[in-house]
């Protein structure tokens, strides 16, 4: 969301930058005491044109596809022409009106007016543009503010450096071209800084993608039937995997809450839904091969107590007479004990058996996870033990278990005994490391925990 904001603030900057240059051949210092309101409309609509258009630009550019690029750009430029010139015929009636009646306050309260009226219009293209109302009215706020601030010091420009520039090159009037460049950019600036802010600061829900094309943003879920799918204008889209329909989920606005209608098949914190569920702060969302959380801002909802979610541990194999089903070594035939019993003799180190579990405190030995089960990749259906020393994974051959996919970074990760137990932690990885889909730095591991490393995934046992 920071760095909308910031594109936002550059790219508007940057309409008012492009204005400037396209409205300046045409300009004239004496255009507040001789008023041309032909000359006025093509001033206010084209920047106004260029300024909304960039600020949609950056937009479109946020919600990362070409569809919602080309709407946004339309969409601001249109409003934002229009938006130019309401903006600039009413700041200068209101320049008019109040300059003649307090000469030097109503000038400057009528460029703030108008400029605020400009601002105010481009805004309310971002709501269209996410088909908000709720956008609409921030857009329209943030707009405003940030129009009556570049006016305001655009004033404070052109009787400063405007006219120290007037004098050195004998130009007539409080403006010119350094006044207008500078003042158009900050109000461009203004705009888009404070639209992005009214959205960042008021923003109640978001789904933000976890593992998938375009990992890490933020998707604010502000209207009523907001859907995730490969649409191109889907308002959170999941792009790239074609298992993902192009409407594949929709949430809706429920009394204050937030329920998640599924369209197709999907699961929430690793369990399959079919039917409408209710969302909490922090649910996770499987999608295909995405996953993104709901995340809800603090004092919004109550933010409920979570744990890793944990998955069952599947039904043991089935497995020949006089073999434990849990550690795969033969049972005594007298005692029935085996590897994961407190009296067995630890078993040879193998890379397809369990290791003795470590003794707990007091000296008595606790049966704990000590192998992953490959899900899927290159180490599908193998098992990996791992050795009291402790286990380094990742994409080079240095590691003790290597995993050959481009989503695992060159260290991706280690698990450790601690206590008995077995925990994993990140080794700095880009992709990261995820225990049943929620992404940790370190965490313990129990029996039936799904741990990915990148795109590879493991169950422990």
């Amino acid at each position: 969301m920071v760095s909308k904001l910031f594109y936002l603030m550059v790219f508007g900057a940057v309409g008012g930058v492009l204005a400037w240059f396209v409205n300046e051949p045409f300009m004239n210092d004496d255009i507040r005491r001789t008023v041309d309101w032909g000359e006025l409309a093509r001033f206010g609509s084209t920047s106004g044109l260029l300024i909304g258009a960039m600020i949609g630009l950056a937009t479109g550019l946020s919600l990362g596809t070409g569809k919602h690029i080309i709407r946004a750009v339309g969409l601001g430029a249109g409003v934002g022409a229009i938006g130019g010139w309401v903006g600039v015929t009413i700041g200068q009636i209101l320049f008019g009106v109040l300059g003649a009646t307090v000469p030097l306050l109503g000038l400057i309260v009528g460029r703030i007016l108008g400029w605020s009226a400009f601002g105010a219009l481009i805004g309310v293209s971002e709501g269209l543009i996410a088909r908000s109302p709720k956008r609409m009215r921030n857009g329209l706020l943030g707009g405003a503010i940030g129009g009556a601030l570049g006016g305001a010091l655009f004033d404070f420009l052109a009787f400063t450096i405007g006219s120290v520039f007037g004098f050195a090159l004998r130009a007539e009037g409080e403006a010119g071209a350094p006044s207008r460049a500078v003042g158009l950019t900050l109000i461009g600036a203004g705009i888009g800084l404070f639209i992005g802010l009214l959205e960042w600061l008021t923003r109640a829900a978001w789904v933000r993608v976890l593992y998938g094309r375009n990992e890490g943003k933020d998707y604010p879920i502000d209207r009523d039937g907001a859907y995730l799918g490969r649409d191109e204008l889907a308002d959170v889209p999941l792009r790239g995997d074609p298992q993902v329909a192009p409407r594949h989920a929709e949430i809706r606005m429920d009394g204050g809450g937030y329920v998640l209608i599924p369209l197709a098949p999907m699961a929430v914190n690793g369990q399959p839904v079919g039917a409408p569920v209710e969302l909490n702060d922090g649910d996770l969302l499987q999608i295909a091969s995405f996953q993104a959380q709901f995340q809800l801002r603090e004092g919004q909802v109550a933010r409920l107590p979570r744990d890793v979610v944990r998955s069952p541990l599947p039904p043991p194999p089935p497995t020949p007479p006089g073999v434990c089903p849990y550690c795969g070594q033969r049972q005594d035939p007298l005692t029935g004990a085996c590897a994961c019993m407190p009296t067995a003799t630890p078993p040879s180190l193998t890379p397809t058996h369990g290791y003795p579990p470590a003794p707990a405190a007091g000296g008595v030995a606790v049966a704990q996870a000590t192998t992953l089960v490959g899900i899927d990749g290159a180490h599908a259906g193998q098992r990996i033990a791992v050795p009291p020393t402790g286990l380094t994974i990742g994409r080079e051959m240095d590691n003790m278990l290597t995993i050959p996919d481009p989503s695992v970074s060159r260290h991706h990760a280690r698990i450790a005994y601690e206590n008995g137990a077995l925990v994993v932690y990140d080794l700095g990885s880009t992709n990261g490391v995820y225990v049943n889909e929620q992404r940790v730095s370190k965490q313990s591991l129990r029996a039936g925990d799904i741990v990915r490393f990148g795109g590879a995934r493991f169950r422990v046992e």
